[in-house]
Formats: C-alpha cells, sequence, structure tokens
C-alpha cells in the first residue's frame, strides 16, 4: 500500500460523533483495511450512514454483504474515511489481478458507490474520493457498471446511464397489483394459468423462506442449465459466485437475510428464486424455474408471489436491478437512474474502455444474436469470465 500525499493513513480505531464534517475531502483521513478489522465502533457507523442515507437501502450497501463477499475473496478491501475521528464516507471494493478497482462482489453488485452521510454529500466528491482510494491502494483505475449515486463528479468519466427498476409496493399489495394487471395482460391472466397447472399437475403451493440448503443447489444448478441453454456465460460456475450464494443463504440477522422462495405443483419445483432481503426492500437476484412447465408462465407467478408475500412482511420495494430484461418492465412500476464508466488518470485509457463498452453494445443488437452467441459460446466457451475473476 502507498500513500497519497494528501492523506495521512491511520490505523487507530475510529469513533463516531455528532459534529459534522468541515474539512475538505483532500485533507481527510483514510484507512484501506480488510473486511475482518471491522470492529463494532465501524460497524455501528457504517449502519448509521446507511440508514440515514436513503439512497444507500439496497443489501449491496449493508455491510453484510461485503462481509459475505470477503469470506469467498481474498481481495475485498474497505476505504474508510474520517474527519476529527468520525467516520464520514466508506466505499468497499475488490481488486483485479491486473490492479483494477471493481465495487465488492464485481458485477454481482447491482448498486454501488460512496457510503456518507446526506449531510456531508455536499463536502464530497465521488470521484476525488474514489481517486484517493486509487492513489493510495495503488489501483491504476476503478470500474464501476451500477453507481447509485449520480454525483456530478462522475459525469466526466461515465459512459451512460442505465434504468434499475423496482416494483414498488408503498401503496400496499392490492394497489400494485391493480396496476399490474391494468398494464400487462400476461399478469392478468397469470391467475388462469396457474390453475390450469393445478389441475394438469398437481395442488400450487408457494414458500417464501425454504431455508434450506439443498433447494439452493437445485436453484444454483436450474441457473446453469439456463445459462447454457441461452449460449450465456454461466456465472455460477465461478467458485466464488456460487459459494456467495450459499454463504449468504445461511444470514438470517436483524436487518440483513438471504432468502429462498419456491413454487411446487405437486411434488415438483417449478419456480425458484434466490435474493436478499434487507429492512422493507427485497432485492429479486437469481430466478429461474424448470422449462418443462413454460406454459403456465411459472416465472410470472413466482415474482409475483415473492412480492405479495414480501409486502405482508413490510417490504415496500422489490428491487430488480439494472438491465433490459422484458420482464423488468413488465413487471416494474418504479425507476431509478444508475451509471456506467471508469476512473482513470489516462485519457487514452478511458477512451479504450469506453469504445470497448460500445462496441459490446452494439453488438448484442445485431441481427440473428442467439445464432452469433451459439457459435461465439463454441469456440469460446470461457467468453465473459474476465468479469468474475
Amino acid at each position: 500500500m502507498s500513500s497519497n500525499s494528501n492523506l495521512a493513513v491511520k490505523m487507530e480505531p475510529i469513533s463516531t460523533g455528532p459534529q459534522q464534517m468541515n474539512r475538505p475531502p483532500s485533507s481527510l483521513d483514510l484507512q484501506i483495511i480488510a473486511p475482518s478489522m471491522i470492529g463494532h465502533e465501524l460497524a455501528d457507523s457504517w449502519r448509521s450512514i446507511r440508514s440515514s442515507n436513503t439512497s444507500l437501502t439496497s443489501p449491496y450497501f449493508d455491510l453484510e454483504f461485503t462481509r459475505s463477499v470477503a469470506e469467498v475473496r481474498d481481495d475485498v478491501e474497505v476505504a474508510v474515511f474520517s474527519s476529527e475521528g468520525r467516520t464520514v464516507a466508506l466505499l468497499p471494493f475488490q481488486r483485479s489481478r491486473s490492479g483494477q478497482g471493481v465495487p465488492v462482489g464485481g458485477r454481482l453488485n447491482d448498486s454501488h458507490g460512496i457510503l456518507c452521510h446526506p449531510d456531508d454529500k455536499k463536502h464530497l466528491a465521488a470521484r476525488e474520493l474514489i481517486e484517493q482510494v486509487m492513489a493510495t491502494a495503488n489501483l491504476d483505475s476503478f470500474k464501476f457498471h451500477a453507481m447509485s449515486q449520480l454525483d456530478p463528479s462522475l459525469r466526466r468519466c461515465q459512459f451512460t446511464e442505465l434504468g434499475s427498476h423496482h416494483l414498488d409496493l408503498s401503496d400496499g399489495w392490492d394497489a400494485y397489483y391493480q396496476w399490474a394487471r391494468k398494464n400487462s395482460v400476461a399478469i392478468k391472466r397469470q391467475k388462469q394459468k396457474t390453475r390450469k397447472m393445478a389441475r394438469e399437475v398437481g395442488p400450487v403451493r408457494f414458500e417464501f423462506d425454504c431455508q434450506s440448503a439443498e433447494m439452493l443447489e437445485q436453484l444454483i444448478a436450474m441457473k446453469r442449465s439456463k445459462y447454457q441453454r441461452s449460449n450465456t456465460f454461466d456465472i455460477l460456475s465461478v467458485d466464488w459466485a456460487s459459494n456467495l450464494l450459499r454463504k449468504i443463504e445461511r444470514i438470517n440477522q436483524p436487518g440483513f437475510k438471504g432468502i429462498l422462495s419456491a413454487i411446487f405443483a405437486g411434488d415438483r419445483l417449478v419456480a425458484i428464486h434466490f435474493g436478499m432481503l434487507t429492512d422493507d426492500i427485497l432485492h429479486y437476484w437469481f430466478p429461474v424455474y424448470d422449462p418443462e412447465f413454460h406454459r403456465y408462465s411459472p416465472g410470472t407467478e413466482l415474482l409475483l408471489e415473492v412480492a405479495r408475500v414480501a409486502n405482508s412482511h413490510g417490504v415496500t420495494k422489490v428491487d430488480l436491478g439494472y438491465g433490459d430484461d422484458p420482464y423488468k418492465f413488465r413487471f416494474c412500476n418504479g425507476r431509478e437512474v444508475v451509471s456506467c464508466g471508469h476512473i482513470t488518470s489516462s485519457k487514452i485509457r478511458f477512451h479504450l474502455a469506453r469504445n470497448r463498452y460500445f462496441l459490446r453494445q452494439r453488438l448484442k443488437g445485431i441481427p440473428m444474436k442467439p445464432l452469433a452467441k451459439e457459435m461465439l459460446r463454441s469456440v469460446f466457451p470461457g467468453y465473459g469470465q474476465w468479469n468474475f475473476r
């Protein structure tokens, strides 16, 4: 670890206090520590900052998520900024083999950024803080793909803005369901399809919180089969990624837990989902269904049931994350904006990264995409693996 001349790198415990930050970001004290070094005081500061800022409600900002990733990877670190003994900002990250910083959890992280109190945010420029982390941690760049805070300082280093979709259940399940039926023919007809499945396959049963390691293994197997059928890189073939699900499935703490939900028809597992639940938000993360039952649209029924029961437990938002998957547009009645980009001191590196990004986006829109994916995967079966190293 090298030090930045503008920073005092300290390792003593950090305490909290009621005073607000009154020093510019360049004079903040910075520690870069392993998650295992987070003691009670810093953990309390982390939770206090997160609870004070509505932009940090996603489970990805929870301390337990960072700790879980650190248990399955050995390159997770946390940058801790403090002023006069008070923690004012945090940035959990991991470093790639090439010396690039990425959000903790890499591509599995659908929402990331600087954790700070809203009263401190006006004093903190995200880009400047990240550049200080890069200098101190010997990172040559920092890559982000779903930055949740659209900080003006990041405008020059972002590639584009993306939509992040969610189900807004703040007015209750009935209000959401009426909206969904009105705006989606598929949702309007779903109950009819589910009744047909009950007649033709067996009684339909939904379990919201299965708490079963065996069923999680079934989900992983089903999801891996789906990746292979669709000629998509098999994320869960990467050991740390599948082990992260196993780790989070075992967590059941106040404010954060893994949630495994499933639909059965008779004795058959039809559809299953694994996600994260924190306070009043459920992140819809890894859903999959048995293609044998596709005519009953079990994926639609699964999401509806997860949302309905979650709302009865106090969940007001089911987060579907960013991306253009068709089902997200059918279900979402709420949308936020996240950004992707690349922070580096080299203009050449930035433009190369930006050009690669837009090239990949154009390739996604080419005609005969399924055939192209099949041919690519047959020649380069590991294509895309660099995103999960």
